[in-house]
């Protein structure tokens, strides 16, 4: 094949052109589909895991005692051991990290060549957000394979299904399914031949490109399937190879009219304290004319994924079919340790455990730093080492310890208000709910009588806040100004974990959520409507998310991360400076941190410029619901300012506040609730009572 295939691709007729275009950006978003295809369903399976977890950060005794429903990585001094549920916990941690450093290098390979990376295709989501590749009964991965064309063999996955489920044995086949490599599927998948247009034939899998069927007109819908995410990949780079009878190449048409935006979350030093993957240059430079370079830095990109994934074979394959081209021996040079098959991760595209370190410090309840990492960092670089089908064996022969437990599991055997206040820690760290009353409040959520609606509402909650991590992406390789949805990364792993807590069911993704009317103000929590009914219990679930790169719409905004008022900068409890975005009442998305609806323990962190001081707006009616500032009414109280001035605003709020009384304040405000009593030497403000927090917000974890 390599003396019939190689020069084809490299004398193929000009008449291609456009087809081949179409097909190479089609493979490219497919990559960045199959890429984004794992992580809601590792992640979710992950954090099936039964476990507690602390938010800690350096200086700060907030949450001082306190537990949190769900597990997170978990880090041990030297001389001391994982559990079983720990060490699998951070194995599976790894690996979702692995697979959102995947997903931005496969981003960047496609901006290099035209494609602005799409996060809510069609091929896995439908119009609701809801993850249709999931649905129950489905047997596909998308653009690789279907498991009815599994021949049997042991283990069979002729009957293995494509779904949400908790960390069992039958999802651990299927994770391992996923990174299998393209010698396996050859074996072990049924390939009858295709018909393609204009009376083409192929092959259902493993089809060799290019596609001479494929259109101008056509899609990563359209692609045949791969067989492996390997195969996937090869055919990519056969069309990065292509040169045309005229003498020109398909790449350079390609770069040609590419608007390139380039990402790195994980290097981009600073604002982070240190590079994480020093030895993987993320960002393709598609300025460079030079096509050798450029297949250089895509070549680098397509190891560092397959070698942490599935294997350096993929890479292999395609340097000995184009093993005559100039890039190759660069290559080579480069990669003296080139690896075929499964096992160890190459050392450069390991994590770097120093700069784990210095990125996530671990720090105790008291702010204090402790002697070991912090879980994130010690469960990624004590599992880079190893890939990802090595890892998922490991995990499949945890499972099996007698120690091992998942939330429905749990559930299945507490049936009966299985909380206890214990569970959550101790009392006294201050503007904390009581443990008794949040657990309690979880044993209320998860009875008979209740337990419907609440997974009804987790479940929506986790794709809203999914789909606004996705949106967000979508404008992320758009728009070289946009901020990256860090928090809300967060934020989603809290949203799945505390519906599997709660009712021991895997929330479902699949169903999708309601869009938010245009017309309509939403409110950020409890009690807060600036317009229609003031009793609703809550906000609207179709309103639920974490961090501002989702925050659709104004009034929004409801957690800790404070914003400039003036909008821009990430989401950090440092990001602002001067006046802040009141929660509640932040003028549009951008403008203010959010989370909806707000945690009862969200609570206000330092600042490090030691201003505190909220922003307010009154809204007008729809459909524009314009905006204008207004002064907190202790400015008018003490005669700083007349009513009708209207100038920068100062409503206080302090560290360690409660972020729902700093937000139903500044609602009062906007509802003009807020009044001024007494006479002139001896004002205060008054402001009317706000509803007890119920049980949804309860429960929730504060944003992290």
């Amino acid at each position: 094949m390599q003396q019939e295939y190689v020069p084809k691709l490299k004398k193929r007729d000009i008449k291609y052109l456009k087809s081949d275009l179409a097909c190479a950006k089609a493979i490219a978003q497919a990559a960045i589909n199959v890429e984004l295809f794992t992580i809601p369903l590792y992640m979710t399976s992950l954090y099936s895991i039964k476990g507690m977890h602390q938010i800690n950060s350096k200086d700060s005794t907030l949450y001082a005692g306190r537990w949190w429903p769900g597990a997170g990585p978990v880090a041990k001094p030297s001389g001391y051991s994982l559990t079983t549920n720990e060490n699998v916990f951070n194995k599976v941690y790894s690996i979702f990290i692995g697979e959102m450093l995947h997903l931005q290098l496969a981003s960047n390979m496609a901006s290099t060549i035209g494609v602005t990376p799409r996060f809510t295709s069609r091929a896995l989501q439908s119009d609701n957000f809801g993850w249709h590749c999931y649905k129950q009964g489905s047997t596909q991965i998308p653009h690789i394979l279907d498991f009815t064309d599994w021949k049997g063999g042991d283990p069979d996955l002729s009957k293995l299904t494509v779904e949400l489920r908790a960390m069992d044995q039958e999802q651990l086949e299927l994770f391992l399914a996923i990174e299998e490599t393209a010698e396996r599927g050859t074996k072990m998948l049924t390939n009858p031949a295709v018909e393609r247009g204009d009376g083409q034939v192929g092959t259902k899998y493993f089809e060799a490109a290019p596609f001479n069927w494929f259109t101008a007109g056509m899609g990563e819908m359209d692609l045949p399937l791969f067989g492996s995410i390997g195969h996937m990949y090869l055919c990519y780079w056969d069309y990065l190879e292509i040169e045309y009878n005229d003498g020109s190449h398909l790449l350079s048409h390609l770069m040609t009219s590419a608007e390139s935006c380039q990402r790195d979350q994980f290097n981009n030093v600073p604002p982070r304290a240190a590079e994480q993957y020093p030895g993987i240059e993320a960002k393709v430079d598609a300025k460079i004319t030079d096509l050798v370079k450029v297949k250089l830095q895509l070549i680098n990109n397509i190891n560092a994924i397959t070698d942490q994934g599935e294997g350096a074979d993929v890479v292999k394959a395609i340097t000995e079919r184009w093993q005559a081209e100039p890039w190759v021996a660069s290559f080579k040079g480069q990669n003296a340790t080139l690896s075929s098959g499964l096992g160890s991760v190459q050392s450069k595209f390991q994590p770097s455990e120093e700069g784990l370190i210095k990125d996530y410090p671990g720090y105790d309840d008291q702010g204090n730093p402790t002697l070991a990492a912090s879980g994130s960092a010690q469960a990624r670089f004590e599992n880079g080492g190893k890939d990802h089908f090595e890892l998922f064996a490991e995990v499949k022969e945890l499972i099996t310890k007698k120690d091992y437990m998942t939330w429905d599991v749990w559930h299945k055997n507490n049936p009966t208000a299985p909380w206890e206040s214990s569970m959550l820690g101790k009392d006294g760290a201050p503007n904390l709910p009581a443990t008794a009353d949040i657990a309690a409040a979880l044993n209320r959520l998860g009875s008979e009588s209740k337990i419907e609606q609440t997974f009804e509402t987790f479940s929506l909650s986790a794709v809203g806040t999914i789909k606004g991590i996705t949106t967000s992406l979508d404008q992320y390789w758009q728009n070289p100004q946009s901020q990256f949805p860090s928090p809300a990364m967060g934020g989603s792993g809290d949203r799945i974990s505390i519906c599997w807590s709660v009712t021991g069911r895997c929330p479902d993704l699949v169903t999708g959520i309601d869009k938010q009317q245009k017309d309509q103000l939403y409110h950020a929590c409890q009690g807060m409507a600036i317009y229609g009914d003031e009793g609703h219990d809550c906000a609207a679930v179709v309103t639920y998310h974490s961090c501002k790169g989702s925050n659709e719409c104004k009034t929004q905004g409801g957690c800790g991360f404070v914003q400039s008022a003036s909008g821009g900068g990430n989401c950090s409890s440092s990001a602002a400076a001067g006046l802040k975005s009141a929660p509640a009442d932040n003028l549009c998305g951008g403008f203010g941190g959010c989370a909806v609806p707000i945690s009862a323990s969200q609570l206000y962190p330092a600042q490090s410029d030691h201003e505190y001081s909220m922003q307010l707006y009154k809204f007008g009616p729809a459909p524009d619901f314009h905006a204008g500032k207004i002064p907190w009414p202790e400015l008018v109280a003490r005669d700083m300012l007349p009513p009708t001035v209207v100038e920068k605003d100062s409503m206080p709020y302090r560290p360690g506040e409660a972020v729902y009384d700093v937000a139903w304040r500044s609602y009062c405000a906007a509802k003009g609730l807020v009044k001024v009593a007494g006479d002139r030497h001896h004002k205060k403000i008054e402001i009317p009572a706000s509803p007890a927090p119920n049980d949804i917000r309860l429960v929730l974890p504060p944003s992290t």
